[in-house]
C-alpha cells in the first residue's frame, strides 16, 4: 500500500502514523504524479486549507483528514457546545477565581493558571475553566485515539494538579484502557460526532472528566498526533507504548483497506458533510 502525504509528511519519529506505517510497511510519497492508494492531508499546523491540486488530483481517491482544517481551541470550544451543549470557556474579565490561559493555537506550550478578573484578554489565548479532574491526588485526562469513527482504545494520562504552570508536571506512565470502561455509549457517540463536525477522520482528543458533575470535556483535537517518540516525553512503559501503536496500526490496516475497497467517489473518510448536523 502507498499512501501520499501532502502538502507535508510526518518527518518526525514520534508522530503515531510514523510507527503505523513502519509497522504495516506501507509506502509513502509526496508526488502527486505518482500512483498512491490513498491521500493524506498532512500539515502539522493549527490552521490550514485543503491544496487545491490535491483535491483535483484525488477525484476519485479518499483524502484523510481532507476537512480537518482548523483545530484552533476557540473551533473546539464552539463544536463541543454544539454536540454537548456546553462548554468551558470563561470571560476573564468578569469571572472570578481561577481559570487556564492558554495559546488558542494547538499544540502551543505556555499555558498556565491564574486569577481572575483580570483587566486586559490576550489576543492569542482562551480562557478555560480550572476543571477539576483529580482522582487520588493525579489530575486525570483521558488521550483518545481516532481512526475513521472508531475509538480503539484510551489512555489515561495521570498528572500532579496544575497550580501555575501547565507544561513539565510530573506525571505516571499512561496506563491503556478500554474505550466502553470510561465512556458510556452516549458519550461516545457524542465524541465521535464531533470528530464528524471537525473533520477528523485520524487523530487524537485530549478529554478530562469533572470529578464534581461528571461533565466531559474535550480541550484538545489533534490531527497529527504525537507522543511516541524515543525521548518518551510521556514516560511509556515499553510493553504498553508497544500494545498501543500495535493496536492502532492494525484498525488504521484495516479501515484504510476497506476505505480503498469502497471510495466510488471523493470524500473526507467517514465525514459525510463538513456542515453542522
Amino acid at each position: 500500500m502507498k499512501i501520499l502525504f501532502y502538502p507535508q509528511y510526518p518527518d518526525k519519529e514520534y508522530y503515531s502514523i510514523t510507527h503505523i506505517i513502519n509497522s504495516m510497511h506501507y509506502h509513502v510519497t509526496r508526488d502527486l504524479t505518482s500512483h498512491f492508494d490513498i491521500a493524506f492531508l498532512w500539515q502539522d499546523s493549527t490552521q490550514l486549507s485543503c491544496p487545491v491540486d490535491l483535491v483535483n488530483t484525488c477525484r476519485h481517491q479518499t483524502i484523510i483528514n481532507q476537512h480537518c482544517i482548523d483545530i484552533s481551541k476557540v473551533k473546539v470550544e464552539l463544536l463541543h457546545i454544539d454536540v454537548f451543549g456546553y462548554g468551558c470557556f470563561v470571560d476573564p474579565l468578569t469571572h472570578k477565581g481561577l481559570c487556564v490561559e492558554k495559546p488558542n493555537d494547538n499544540g502551543v506550550k505556555g499555558g498556565h493558571v491564574i486569577s481572575t478578573p483580570i483587566t486586559r484578554k490576550h489576543k492569542d489565548n482562551v480562557y478555560q475553566a480550572l476543571i477539576d479532574s483529580t482522582i487520588d491526588e493525579y489530575q486525570q485526562e483521558f488521550r483518545v485515539p481516532i481512526i475513521f469513527g472508531e475509538i480503539p482504545i484510551v489512555y489515561l494520562i495521570r498528572q500532579v494538579p496544575a497550580t501555575q504552570k501547565l507544561d513539565n508536571r510530573a506525571q505516571l506512565p499512561p496506563k491503556l484502557i478500554a474505550t466502553n470502561t470510561v465512556f458510556s455509549a452516549q458519550e461516545q457517540q457524542n465524541i465521535l460526532k464531533f470528530c464528524r463536525l471537525i473533520g477528523l477522520d485520524f487523530g487524537e482528543l485530549d478529554i478530562v472528566r469533572c470529578r464534581h458533575s461528571q461533565r466531559l470535556y474535550i480541550l484538545d483535537a489533534n490531527k497529527t498526533p504525537a507522543g511516541y517518540g524515543m525521548l518518551n516525553y510521556f514516560l511509556w512503559q515499553s510493553q504498553d507504548k508497544k500494545a498501543a501503536l500495535a493496536t492502532l496500526s492494525v484498525t488504521f490496516d484495516g479501515a484504510v483497506k476497506k476505505l480503498i475497497n469502497n471510495q466510488p467517489a471523493p470524500r473526507s473518510a467517514f465525514l459525510e458533510s463538513p456542515t453542522h448536523e
